[in-house]
């Protein structure tokens, strides 16, 4: 398995797929951390609550396209590694060392975004609320991970660059609008104590909505969770929190096994 990991994170680094990710991952987290224009007229720095309540936006948006994308087309690529394939070891491990590669160059390309706005808040905020700042960098990466997950396993199915990118794109706007919309709908019809069950449901359901929920749970900044801030508040309590972060594990260790299982019938 190491050597076979070695394989693909060299192939992983080896693109500007990562650089270009982290660059601009870190260009936008640093502009996330300088909030704007005070009323003397000076650049002014929020503190680590603040603008992590507004990277987390970034992160919702930015991730799941990048972690959906970058996972339809190694998954897609899969069928073209005859040689790996002919190896004698299972097929599921190159799924599962093709996600973990890129789980690494991820994690280690929104540590750089994380990094570059925590020096900014950290020499003109001060240090308050770095430790949840830093647990928000683990919730990304969770999100990083599962999002992977999915896109490996569409790849894997589509087989085809083109069909597995646009696959990738409908699923990610239905993870990050359309379940929003969907609570919204539900909330338009049903009585918020009955929709509250649903909506706790759909918490799990959506990567991105778990994401969402733990990572404004950190800040106790739950009113703004949108839609599904009432059922939020019953469901972080507790329980609540490890149950989210289950739900992505679980968003994360499915579609890697159905990924590798179908990599494994398939006829490369």
């Amino acid at each position: 398995m190491t050597p076979l990991l070695r394989f693909e994170l060299a192939g992983a680094y080896r693109g500007r797929t990562a650089v270009l990710f982290a660059a601009g991952f870190a260009a936008a987290s640093a502009g996330v951390a300088i909030a704007g224009l005070a009323p003397g007229g000076s650049l002014a720095v929020q503190g680590f609550a603040r603008t992590s309540v507004s990277l987390l936006q970034l992160v919702l948006w930015v991730v799941p396209l990048a972690g959906l994308g970058i996972g339809a087309l190694a998954g897609a690529e899969c069928h073209d590694l005859e040689f790996v394939a002919a190896l004698p070891l299972p097929r599921g491990r190159i799924v599962l060392a093709r996600w973990a590669a890129w789980t690494a160059v991820l994690g280690a390309a929104l540590g750089v975004g994380f990094g570059a706005a925590g020096l900014v808040i950290a020499a003109l905020a001060g240090a308050a609320d770095a430790g949840r700042y830093a647990a928000l960098l683990g919730v990304a990466v969770l999100l990083a991970a599962a999002t992977l997950a999915v896109g490996l396993w569409i790849g894997v199915a589509a087989k085809a660059r083109l069909r597995a990118v646009a696959i990738a794109t409908v699923v990610w706007f239905v993870l990050a609008v359309g379940v929003d919309l969907a609570a919204i709908a539900t909330l338009a019809i049903l009585p918020p104590q009955d929709a509250a069950g649903g909506l706790s449901l759909l918490l799990l359901a959506d990567p991105v909505d778990s994401a969402r929920a733990l990572g404004l749970g950190l800040f106790r900044a739950d009113a703004l969770a949108g839609p599904t801030g009432a059922a939020l508040r019953r469901v972080l309590g507790g329980w609540g929190a490890a149950a989210l972060a289950a739900g992505l594990i679980a968003w994360t260790v499915l579609p890697v096994a159905l990924a590798g299982r179908r990599l494994a019938r398939a006829d490369l």
